[in-house]
């Protein structure tokens, strides 16, 4: 009888244990990253691997509602001064893989990173720019997102924590909110997508490079 050499045994052992999930995130243990304790304030880790599974290769996002105009981003590049992969988008919705860093809070978009806009698991200054093209009213939020409405001033805030100094930020809604402290408003832009459809406003802001001499002159 023919022994079984140890290569024809199947490796199992580790496999489970050191390549979390998708589907398994465990609520409020910070362990996973996306994590559902981003919203409660537990700062999640980063596992080793993130999203390289062979079972995943197909999953591109499913038709739901919420994604820019299909020539939109090409012509606000060079606002944004940076390149395309670069870009982070929130609230990204049906935008395909590749089309820079989408965050959506809904499974069903197939995002890079499954998070809120509000509560990003994302470092300080750490991306090139932010385009945000939210839920525009409480009905939209609850029906289409299946979320409490997010307040623009709320979104801005926290995009401008994750963008680094001079980066710009373009948000997408039916007004242009004020700019939060340490960023400006650079111009607005009015949109149209379509006839029968209302307008929308693309505001773009920026962050403000901190002074090099600010505690010199305090």
């Amino acid at each position: 009888m023919r022994h079984r050499r140890k290569r024809d045994v199947p490796r199992t052992r580790g496999l489970t244990q050191n390549r979390p999930h998708l589907g398994r995130v465990a609520k409020g243990d910070g362990t996973s990253w996306p994590s559902h304790s981003v919203g409660v304030g537990m700062p999640p880790r980063r596992p080793a691997l993130c999203m390289l599974y062979e079972d995943l290769g197909d999953m591109e996002p499913q038709p739901i509602f919420g994604m820019y105009p299909s020539a939109l981003i090409r012509k606000i590049l060079p606002w944004l001064k940076c390149s395309r992969a670069e870009v982070l988008h929130v609230c990204s919705g049906g935008l395909p893989r590749g089309e820079g860093i989408r965050v959506d809070v809904r499974f069903e978009a197939r995002p890079d990173v499954l998070a809120d806009g509000r509560a990003l698991p994302i470092r300080d200054s750490s991306v090139a720019a932010v385009m945000i093209d939210p839920p525009y009213t409480e009905h939209y939020a609850a029906e289409l997102y299946g979320t409490a409405y997010p307040r623009p001033s709320r979104l801005l805030v926290e995009a401008a924590r994750v963008v680094r100094p001079n980066g710009r930020i373009v948000f997408v809604h039916y007004i242009t909110p004020n700019p939060p402290r340490g960023v400006a408003f650079v111009k607005a832009f009015a949109l149209s997508v379509g006839f029968g459809y209302p307008m929308r406003a693309l505001s773009i802001y920026e962050r403000h490079q901190p002074s090099l001499f600010a505690e010199a002159t305090q």
